[in-house]
């Protein structure tokens, strides 16, 4: 699933108890330091790009754009002393690039111009906003698996996240060209999802959570689960899979939590029975 930030100021006070505000044009700010700026942002780690526009600080969210914007809305008027230095004026970022053209994405979302030779912007979004495909929304519009599996998704390489067709449910059908990709309720798994009742889905992914959690404890249990597409091609894996017909086999993508931990991409596993009288066995796993 992007990486966000959240910064903790490290203030030493020698005089009385201050407020100290966040991101944004704070009102009053009386705080004593020592060996520090009341503006710096005391992390250990890279401190993050960020650039300030209508009293909104949007942090770099790493990538860029899902597709180029067609206008600008201003340009980055001023760069903060040093990059460890938080922005406090309107069009003011902490990174180098004065001048710079910017566009308001969606309430929550920026993009600012980064390569002006090639036209490239980089992502920038609100603390309290994700995006996915070009959709932005507010993370309390989410379930928590969701913000956990966008988290874990741009974590991942460019070319292992178009390896995944799965769309999270509350993006299902506001994805443009996602006819053949994997939601909740796509079209494309009814061969297989279908041919299955709700009571056989659910003994199928028990079954593929016990192998992960108790049978095989090395893979620390399972982190993310979902039914592959029916046009996956390990559905037509010559002697194993190919074998069985709908209602009858089920693949499942899984994301272990060895794996998360690990950067792998998320593996498979299928489970399959020769008949409807006949148990489900696991007849294959791996990546």
């Amino acid at each position: 699933m992007q990486k966000y930030r959240k910064f903790l100021a490290l203030l030493v006070l020698t005089a009385a108890t201050a407020t100290v505000t966040g991101c944004g044009i704070s009102e009053k700010e009386t705080v004593s330091t020592s060996g520090a700026q009341a503006d710096s942002l005391q992390t250990d780690e890279e401190p993050a790009h960020m650039v300030l526009i209508d009293n909104i600080c949007y942090y770099d969210a790493d990538r860029t754009v899902y597709s180029t914007p067609d206008h600008t809305d201003g340009t980055i008027q001023s760069v903060t002393a040093s990059q460890d230095t938080r922005p406090q004026k309107n069009e003011e970022a902490n990174f180098d690039c004065q001048g710079a053209a910017y566009c308001i994405l969606a309430d929550g979302a920026a993009a600012v111009m980064t390569d002006e030779a090639s036209g490239t912007y980089e992502l920038f979004l609100a603390d309290d906003t994700v995006e996915f495909q070009g959709i932005c929304k507010k993370k309390k519009e989410l379930s928590s698996d969701t913000l956990k599996w966008l988290n874990f998704y741009y974590s991942l390489s460019e070319s292992d996240r178009n390896a995944l067709s799965m769309i999270p449910s509350e993006f299902a059908g506001q994805i443009s060209g996602n006819s053949m990709a994997t939601t909740e309720t796509s079209t494309s798994n009814a061969s297989y999802l279908e041919a299955l009742t709700q009571e056989e889905l659910d003994a199928t992914e028990a079954l593929a959570q016990y192998y992960f959690t108790e049978e095989v404890t090395s893979f620390e249990g399972v982190d993310q689960i979902y039914p592959a597409d029916s046009s996956d091609p390990q559905y037509h894996n010559s002697g194993i899979e190919d074998d069985y017909g709908p209602g009858n086999i089920i693949i499942y993508r899984v994301l272990t939590n060895l794996d998360r931990r690990d950067g792998n991409p998320f593996r498979y596993i299928s489970i399959a029975r020769k008949s409807k009288s006949d148990d489900w066995k696991i007849i294959n796993s791996g990546f």
